[in-house]
């Protein structure tokens, strides 16, 4: 009775785990606990066969202590496949050898249309061909895994990617912070278009192409908001290219235009540059052009007043020259859009005598011409020579 007073319990060990599985392409890091279920201190250390393996702290004195072991592929030297080896736990407390796994076969994804994922490189080349599988697979436990094993230095940056719900837009970031691929930039097919505007409205188009098959989502608007100008859309987006080329319609409104002449820029893109900027100048077309299809005639000739008609309705024409031998067909005509007026040269022969006879070189007239329009009347004189050219 007395002895038992006296007596002293020894440490025991224990350790709350069976064994340690790692991953050998990735570092790895875990920790497991060492107790004294004993009496006493318990003190020990930690023995490790594989030199990419370290423990910490590899030697102790306690009877509860974390030990934090992390393993470097770098440093551990393996052959392809599983390695088995040991961890010895010393102390005065008994000794537990802890087995250890490690996988050093590379990591890799098979996908249901053949090829199997193992790189950066191979998801870029299958996302280029299965870009829908690709959104799925990036998103999923696998690639995480798959990106670890492969010592994937961005982690934490694709971690911010893998929340972001436009999948299409993380991913072409994550290929460009992996270097796989450039940004894309947008150009325009062409910088300026000029027009002519006339009564109605007119539609018309510019494309739009893609530096590469990227991810592109660009907004597009008018710079100083001009109403007469009005765009097909507000956004491009990925799926509006084909052939990284996009064709963006609008249309311009000639009634919403306050002058005879305008100036509009459109922006393709969050920021203005020299790529992305298309100049749109428009005039307005006079609403009757009169003119002689040409201003030299000889005096036995033929010619024609060209009309233009941009009113909209159809005009009254009358004409009228002063010298006889200048003939029309018709004094009065009804011109719609384009029209065209033909008269004859025709010097009389007291004409042709006095010419002879003054010995001009040529002789200048004019032709009187007056259109009605609904609510105005135009008249212009057109001057003519003739002569021996």
């Amino acid at each position: 009775m007395i002895d038992s007073i006296y007596e002293h319990h020894l440490p025991v060990l224990e350790v709350d785990t069976k064994s340690i599985s790692i991953q050998a392409a990735i570092h790895h890091e875990d920790s497991f606990t060492i107790r004294n279920t004993g009496g006493g201190l318990l003190s020990g250390h930690i023995l490790s066969r594989n030199r990419g393996l370290v423990f910490t702290p590899s030697q102790w004195s306690g009877n509860t202590q974390t030990i934090t072991y992390s393993f470097s592929p770098d440093n551990a030297g393996l052959t392809p496949g599983i390695t088995n080896t040991t961890a010895y736990i010393c102390s005065n407390g008994g000794e537990i050898a802890l087995p250890i796994s490690i996988n050093s076969a590379a990591m890799t994804i098979p996908t249901a249309e053949g090829p199997a994922i193992a790189t950066i490189s191979d998801f870029y080349d299958y996302a280029l061909v299965y870009p829908a599988a690709a959104r799925r697979m990036f998103t999923s436990s696998e690639f995480y895994m798959l990106l670890l094993s492969t010592g994937y230095k961005y982690m934490d940056v694709y971690e911010n990617l893998h929340k972001d719900v436009n999948r299409e837009r993380a991913m072409d970031n994550f290929f460009i912070l992996s270097g796989l691929k450039s940004k894309t930039h947008l150009m325009l097919e062409k910088q300026q278009i000029h027009l002519v505007l006339q009564t109605d409205k007119i539609y018309e188009r510019f494309q739009v192409q893609k530096s590469n098959s990227g991810y592109a989502d660009a907004p597009i608007a008018t710079l100083g908001g001009a109403p007469w100008l009005a765009l097909s859309t507000g956004r491009l987006a990925s799926s509006d290219y084909n052939n990284n080329l996009a064709t963006v319609d609008f249309s311009i409104d000639p009634q919403l235009l306050s002058g005879m002449f305008a100036r509009e820029h459109i922006v393709v893109g969050p920021t203005p540059d020299t790529n992305n900027i298309l100049e749109i100048t428009v005039r307005r077309a006079a609403p009757l052009s009169i003119r002689l299809n040409r201003e030299g005639f000889r005096y036995e000739d033929r010619g024609s007043i060209e009309i233009e008609n941009n009113t909209g309705a159809n005009i009254k024409v009358e004409v009228y020259c002063r010298d006889r031998y200048i003939r029309f067909y018709a004094n009065t005509h009804m011109a719609s859009a384009v029209h065209s007026i033909p008269f004859e040269i025709r010097p009389s022969a007291f004409a042709s005598a006095q010419r002879l006879f003054s010995r001009l070189p040529y002789i200048s007239t004019y032709i009187d011409v007056r259109a009605h329009a609904p609510g105005q009347v135009f008249h212009k004189r057109l001057h003519l020579n003739i002569g021996e050219w």
